[in-house]
Order: structure tokens, then C-alpha cells, then sequence
């Protein structure tokens, strides 16, 4: 566990003390009493089936590279590349990047299957999943900018980080699909420069593959895209729905806009790269959000925090899973060769082979 981690963690956990003891503890127990441990599990439910078929969506880009795996190992390996996003500091880069990693680690480890096409497959469910999500985002600011008031500086915030979000998504999809090698041809422009020549020329070819093998996911026939893209609508369907049902719980019914602008700002605050999680971030801007719309800066701290611990539930289930694949998040273990976990994502990367599975 590095100090990054530590500082940022903690300054988020000190952002969601300070929230608890502005709003009250009084009033977030009050409002806590109107959900049950019946509602909690539901919304738990919820959670997982909104991993589930991010799970198939996935299983379906492994099957463009003729990898088969069982459900429950599917699942889980899944579930454990979520918790890994979770608790790297957020970001739409570790979204891409970390967890499916180690999926893809996983994937090699357990089958032999090859890092970069099991890499490759995650990054292409990611950016369709993501994809369907900035849809949802943008109604949801348009619904919001049309029937809601928020200050000039609040709107500007959410467009920047839209556009951001928006612009490295359509990147990742594009590229593939043109098969322009983006990537790649920015790092042969750097390698230009002597001080990143030497780096770059190791991690070169590894980078042109990934483009390679991503491309093969969206030239390899519309069936695959079109289903990670209906999978992808249901997950999001359930996590907006999940999002309603949970203000309901806690005693108001809300509507359709407003339950879209919440899903829009959750999503954008967990898609920026800020603290692990978006601790304390997230908690502060539904706060803001709920008080502006006039639900109350007391529920929007206690959906944040229920939300929250739905999400920490699912990671500590992880925790129970990863032993089982000989994975760990923070420290740093030997593996039988005497080589360190720390470093095997390189060497993993770098294999060019290894059976199917």
C-alpha cells in the first residue's frame, strides 16, 4: 500500500467526516431508518446483477478470440477486476487500464490464454460499456440543463468533464475501428526525443499488438458488438433504476430527470482522476446536488453513504475470491518462479504466446 494511497484515502475519509458532522448525524440516522436490511440486500442484488452483465459483456469479447470460460470463474474474475478500479485512485484511465489487467493476468495465469488478447478484450467491452454510459450522461445533463437550475460554474464543471470523458472514450473507440494505430504512432513520434527513446522501444510492439487485437473485436462482425452493446443498456438500465429505487427507499420519489442528472454527476465523479473511489468527492458532490435540487443535503449524503457501502461490499467479497486466483492488491508476493507479482504485468505483457484455452 503506497503513501499515495494512504494520503489520498485519508483526506477523502477526513472530506467524509467533516460532510457527516456539517449535515448531522441525527438526521442521517433518521433517514437511514426508513431503509431495512431487506431494501440494503436488494440493492446489493442490484449491484451484482449490474456486474453480471458487464461480466457477459466481457465473456463476449473473449469469445471473439475463441477463449472459453466457465460462469462462475467469469464472474468472479470480474468482480475482481472491479474492485481493483474501485480501489486504484479513479479515473477513466484506471478504468480502462487496471482492472482489466488483471483480468487479463488471471486469464494467463489460470489458462495460458494471452495477456494481450485477454487485455484486449476487456478494453473492448470497457470502452462499449462506457460508451453506453456517456449516452445516459449526456440526457441526463440535457434533461437537467433543461428543467433544473445549477450555477454557471457547477454546468461548466459537468460540461468540461463530459467533453474530457467523452473525447478518451471516443478515442479508444474509434481507433480500433479505422485501425489508425493512434498509440502507437504517438509513441514513434516520441521515440524522436533520446531521454524516452530507449523506454519506448521496449513497450513499442506490445502497444501495436493491443491495437492489433482490438481491432479484430470490431472487424470481426457486428453480432459481437451489438450484443456488449445490448448488455451494456441493461447494466446501465439497472443502475439508474438501482438509483431510484434507493431514493425511494429513503422516502421520496423522484423522477425520471433527476434520477438520470444523479446517475450523470456519479458517473462523472468516479470517471475522474481523483482519490481511490472518489472518496469523499462522491459524498460531496451529491450533497451539492441533492441540496440544489431541493432533496435535501441530509439524503444526498445518505445515499452517497448507502451507495457506498454497497460498493464496499462488493470489494470486500473480492477480497475473499482473489486468494483463490493468487492475487493480491496491495502487497507484493513471490510467485513459484521467485519472481514478484509487482512486475509480472510487464513480463506477462510481453509474452507473445501461450496455448488457448
Amino acid at each position: 500500500m503506497n503513501k499515495a494511497f494512504i494520503i489520498s484515502t485519508s483526506i477523502g475519509l477526513l472530506f467524509v467526516i467533516v460532510l457527516i458532522s456539517l449535515v448531522g448525524p441525527g438526521n442521517i440516522l433518521h433517514m437511514m431508518d426508513h431503509l431495512n436490511l431487506l431494501d440494503f440486500l436488494f440493492l446489493f442484488f442490484l449491484s451484482y446483477l449490474a456486474l453480471f452483465f458487464s461480466a457477459l459483456s466481457y465473456n463476449n469479447a473473449l469469445d471473439v478470440y475463441d477463449a472459453k470460460i466457465d460462469l462462475k470463474n467469469l464472474i468472479n474474475i470480474k468482480l475482481i477486476g472491479y474492485s481493483a478500479n474501485y480501489i486504484a485512485p479513479s479515473g477513466i484511465f484506471a478504468g480502462f487500464i487496471s482492472g482489466d489487467a488483471i483480468m487479463a493476468l488471471i486469464l494467463k495465469k489460470r489458462s495460458g490464454f494471452e495477456f494481450r488478447k485477454g487485455f484486449s478484450a476487456g478494453l473492448a467491452a470497457k470502452v462499449i460499456e462506457f460508451g453506453t454510459f456517456l449516452i445516459f450522461i449526456y440526457l441526463g445533463l440535457i434533461l437537467g440543463f433543461r428543467y433544473f437550475y445549477l450555477p454557471p460554474e457547477i454546468w461548466f464543471f459537468l460540461l468540461i468533464a463530459a467533453i474530457f470523458v467523452g473525447v478518451i472514450t471516443l478515442v479508444f473507440l474509434i481507433n480500433p475501428i479505422i485501425d489508425n494505430r493512434f498509440f502507437t504512432k504517438i509513441l514513434k513520434y516520441l521515440t524522436r526525443f533520446k531521454i524516452l527513446n530507449i523506454v519506448i522501444l521496449k513497450i513499442l510492439k506490445h502497444i501495436d499488438d493491443f491495437e492489433k487485437e482490438l481491432h479484430l473485436f470490431y472487424m470481426k462482425g457486428f453480432r459481437y458488438l451489438f450484443l456488449s452493446l445490448f448488455l451494456s443498456l441493461i447494466e446501465t438500465a439497472v443502475l439508474i433504476f438501482q438509483i431510484w429505487l434507493l431514493v425511494h427507499y429513503l422516502g421520496v420519489n423522484m423522477g425520471f430527470s433527476k434520477t438520470l442528472l444523479i446517475f450523470s454527476v456519479s458517473m462523472l465523479v468516479f470517471a475522474l482522476p481523483l482519490a481511490p473511489g472518489s472518496a469523499g468527492t462522491y459524498e460531496l458532490s451529491q450533497v451539492g446536488l441533492f441540496d440544489i435540487l431541493g432533496l435535501g443535503s441530509n439524503l444526498g449524503l445518505t445515499f452517497s453513504l448507502v451507495m457506498r457501502a454497497v460498493n464496499l461490499l462488493m470489494v470486500a467479497i473480492s477480497f475473499f475470491v482473489v486468494p483463490y486466483y493468487g492475487f493480491h492488491f496491495f502487497k507484493k508476493h513471490k510467485n513459484e518462479d521467485g519472481d514478484n507479482n509487482g512486475n509480472e504485468s510487464e513480463k506477462e505483457a510481453g509474452d507473445e504466446g501461450g496455448p488457448q484455452v
